[in-house]
């Protein structure tokens, strides 16, 4: 797997710098940030590619902060993380995939993680080869 640029936008910070953590440990670049205008600010602040959002669908400004990410990398890839009844709404997003908010500490959940992420880069690599 090729290190990607990882953004995590949640109100949690405890569950954005674990995640974090978890994801770092595992080859990526996983950036924190605790609001939309605060990602927004890195992203610009660093002049970040980002590969893989993962925010909640709900987030007041998310759908045009992915616009605007889909602008600098039209590849990106959003996991929209949030409750059950937020999974409907997260699929309004362009090519998003649903993920429940999960438990921090749990072993299982990490590697959960993990694999999404890898499952993430397989497509985009399944992708890239069929065009």
């Amino acid at each position: 797997m090729q290190v990607k640029t990882i953004l995590i936008v949640d109100k949690g910070l405890g569950l954005v710098l674990w995640l974090g953590h978890i994801l770092n440990t595992g080859g990526t670049v996983a950036l924190p940030a605790t609001n939309i205008a605060d990602a927004a600010e890195l992203v610009s602040m660093l002049s970040l590619r980002v590969d893989v959002l993962i925010a909640s669908p709900g987030e007041d400004g998310v759908q045009e902060f992915v616009e605007d990410l889909c602008l600098s990398s039209p590849d990106l890839q959003m996991v929209a993380l949030g409750d059950e009844e937020d999974s409907a709404w997260a699929m309004t997003l362009p090519g998003a995939v649903w993920k429940p908010r999960p438990q921090c500490g749990d072993e299982a959940t990490s590697t959960e993680w993990m694999d999404l992420i890898d499952e993430l880069d397989r497509s985009r690599l399944s992708l890239a080869s069929q065009g």
